[in-house]
């Protein structure tokens, strides 16, 4: 009897405390950590597909020639579950796994910060926004605790807000953790505070509430909630296929730093329209200065390494890779959009893992290297 009493205790003692855990830690200890699958949980908007849908046209040389052996086996190992290149404006290369299909929706994690930064651009210019070096306060009164005067939009695109925010998923009582899976990203923002150091906008540092400020600059803005944004000034204007869906707080609040969820083939257009700076077809849906200066680096910045930044613009990261220069968008999972001018190319990879060198704070490690090596491949 007393052999079942003290494990029968322990089990009563851990629901206990279980209870009384703030929701957002029950949630990140539910289910551990951040998946592809996660719009399962929370509650959603729906971004429409266009009225008009525009499926891509497929090129001569469809699926004609892969990737080598090596790098397929390497996205194997990595549970990657879509890989499209887009060559010329075309479908060149589509390769599914992990039970993906064309028609499968996926997380992009933080891709979608690069879509609040396309959104803002746009904002810009409707003059609903006068200027990236506007205080944060004048269209965000929810961020209570920072002083009118101390934070510019600028410094948040930027990732050089300098919040007294850790970025951390793996706290599971992190305000990162809250902020993923909580449900009130309202009192989140009352409880964002500024770094006593005046580093505002000199130093780089890669912070999710940054984006999260930038949600909410597009929300209070328009009066429309962020998938309604991405409808209007995305979805519709690509000729978006398929509907997709952006996670939101119980209030429903986009968590605009991630979690929007759609088709590969839906993402490329996202990345073909930065590619043709911020044109689709004969329309400009995003001014093309805009894009130039997104997907310029911030080198005015340093981290807190000294490091110059040469791999951080308006939400989008930049790597060079063999004499290539690409802008690309970009998820904690491996979730990637790559643009690359000189090639007329656009690359796609969404999946569930990915491999981190600890020693790389920038994480341009080979798997990135290799994924763009793939799409490389298969245009030569």
């Amino acid at each position: 009897m007393q052999k079942i009493k003290k494990p029968l205790i322990a089990i009563v003692v851990v629901a206990i405390i279980y209870l009384v855990l703030p929701g957002f830690v029950q949630k990140g200890l539910k289910y551990n950590f951040a998946d592809v699958d996660d719009y399962k949980i929370f509650e959603k908007h729906t971004i429409t597909k266009s009225g008009t849908p525009k499926p891509w046209q497929i090129a001569e040389g469809y699926n004609k020639k892969a990737p080598s052996a090596e790098l397929l086996n390497m996205f194997d190992e990595r549970q990657t579950c879509a890989y499209l290149v887009i060559k010329d404006g075309k479908l060149l290369y589509e390769r599914y796994a992990q039970d993906y299909d064309k028609g499968t929706i996926s997380g992009s994690f933080s891709m979608a910060k690069t879509v609040n930064a396309l959104l803002i651009g746009k904002l810009l210019e409707q003059g609903k926004i006068t200027s990236l070096d506007d205080d944060v306060k004048k269209y965000v009164p929810e961020l209570t605790q920072i002083p009118a005067g101390k934070l510019k939009i600028k410094d948040v695109i930027t990732m050089s807000g300098n919040i007294d925010w850790t970025e951390s998923y793996m706290n599971i009582f992190s305000l990162t953790a809250a902020s993923y899976y909580g449900d009130d990203l309202n009192d989140l923002m009352g409880k964002l505070k500024l770094r006593d150091n005046n580093q505002q906008g000199k130093l780089y540092e890669y912070q999710s509430c940054c984006t999260q400020i930038l949600g909410y600059i597009i929300k209070n803005v328009t009066k429309k909630s962020l998938a309604e944004n991405a409808n209007e000034y995305l979805w519709q204007p690509l000729g978006a296929e398929s509907d997709a869906i952006w996670s939101t707080d119980k209030n429903g609040m986009e968590k605009s730093f991630c979690c929007i969820n759609a088709t590969a083939r839906d993402f490329a257009r996202l990345g073909q329209m930065v590619l043709q700076q911020g044109k689709w077809d004969s329309v400009q849906v995003i001014d093309s200065n805009y894009i130039k200066a997104m997907t310029t680096p911030a080198s005015y910045l340093k981290d807190e390494n000294g490091n110059t930044c040469d791999w951080y613009g308006y939400q989008t990261w930049m790597i060079n890779y063999k004499g290539h220069q690409i802008p690309y968008f970009r998820g904690i999972l491996g979730q990637f959009i790559f643009v690359v001018p000189d090639e007329n190319m656009v690359i796609v990879r969404l999946g569930k893992k990915i491999k981190r060198d600890p020693k790389d704070p920038h994480y341009q490690n080979d798997d990135i290297r290799n994924y763009i090596e793939a799409g490389l491949q298969v245009i030569k």
